[in-house]
């Protein structure tokens, strides 16, 4: 069930009451009596969709895959909204009958944007006197601890069981594991830097297994991450150190079974090469669009060799099953086509509104798509 606290009605920030509207969120539901429209409708023509989030929070039964899947350990699994190491304070206020409405009187805006930030550390302020609206508790709010992550995987259906994660990730804490699929090692790796920050990492420990895991390779070797390698630059540790990109590269580089590294976090269709041009040695980077953001997409990896020992892959990007008509958006696949229509008209994407990237980027070159890969015999 996607919902917390009281299931009979919602209790989030896009909440209808008069006495808390706010214009700078999108209220499907309509405006309360003597408020000005928000800005989602009045300047950039989203919609009203009655009951839209009475749908979202209402219970419905997953399809479930009929194939084997793993799991990789991405920032928002581990950092209150992918940047933040969660504190005793801030996991306590999590599942607590608070949410606030502001920041505190002494705690200008700029403060806090300059303290959520890329490279940790990141930090909220403390709620001190910020004002609040009461929300039933609920301890299913939590932060999710990396064992508890990994043992949840073991117990959740499907196959593999664990979905790559095992007895001993759970036991350790640790969320990278190697697997074999037919002719390939797939070796997952944590690129979650947990003391803070948005972009990735590794620690020392699980840098000198991946290379053993490498140097060991008895067939082509496979890396999957959240963070691409070109994201892999959160060196802060209070304690110990990172491992950061230029460093991984190096190492990835001198071993020739290494072919491609899938990875996500951008939420862009994204192919580059990562080597020298006469592939002595390098790899295939395959980043790939998220649900959450336009495009909405996936894509299916299909890698095969040839008689002469050349490696090809047959990459596809592939839509989810929701059309272009919403309806009333009250089922799954209506609520995943309103999704994908909103995907494509945030206007925080939009370069004339001070976007970095227009929606374009997201989607990538044609290049980035549909394509054939190859890595000649090594």
């Amino acid at each position: 069930r996607p919902d917390s606290g009281d299931f009979t009605q919602y209790e989030g920030v896009i909440d209808d009451g008069a006495e808390h509207y706010d214009t700078r969120y999108w209220h499907p539901h309509g405006t309360p009596p003597g408020k000005e429209d928000d800005d989602a409708r009045a300047k950039y023509g989203f919609p009203l969709v009655p009951n839209l989030l009475d749908s979202c929070r209402a219970p419905f039964k997953a399809t479930g895959l009929n194939f084997p899947w793993f799991a990789v350990h991405g920032n928002h699994d581990a950092l209150l909204q992918g940047t933040v190491a969660p504190s005793e304070e801030f996991i306590n206020e999590m599942v607590g009958p608070r949410r606030y409405t502001a920041l505190p009187t002494t705690t200008p805006l700029f403060e806090v944007l300059m303290q959520f930030r890329e490279v940790g550390p990141a930090s909220y302020p403390s709620a001190d006197d910020a004002p609040y609206v009461s929300v039933a508790e609920d301890l299913e709010r939590r932060a999710i601890e990396r064992g508890e992550y990994a043992q949840m995987h073991l117990n959740s259906p499907g196959t593999p069981r664990g979905h790559g994660f095992t007895e001993e990730n759970a036991k350790n804490k640790t969320m990278y594991y190697t697997t074999n699929l037919q002719g390939v090692k797939l070796i997952v790796i944590d690129s979650v830097n947990h003391f803070g920050g948005w972009q990735g990492s590794l620690d020392l420990e699980q840098f000198e297994w991946l290379e053993k895991e490498v140097a060991a390779a008895d067939r082509p070797v496979v890396l999957a991450s959240h963070h691409p390698l070109s994201k892999m630059f959160n060196d802060y540790a209070p304690v110990g150190r990172r491992v950061c990109l230029a460093e991984i590269q190096t190492m990835l580089l001198k071993y020739p079974q290494v072919i491609a590294w899938l990875a996500g976090h951008e939420h862009r269709h994204h192919i580059e090469w990562i080597g020298p041009q006469e592939e002595v040695t390098g790899f295939w980077q395959i980043e790939t669009a998220s649900h959450a953001d336009w495009p909405q997409q996936s894509r299916t990896v299909e890698i095969v060799t040839d008689a002469a020992g050349d490696i090809y892959f047959g990459l596809t990007v592939v839509d989810h099953a929701a059309g272009v008509d919403y309806a009333k958006a009250q089922n799954p696949l209506e609520i995943a086509a309103l999704s994908r229509a909103i995907s494509a008209n945030v206007w925080q994407k939009r370069p004339e509104l001070g976007a970095k990237h227009g929606i374009d980027w997201w989607l990538g070159r044609p290049t980035d798509r549909n394509v054939v890969l190859k890595i000649n015999k090594r």
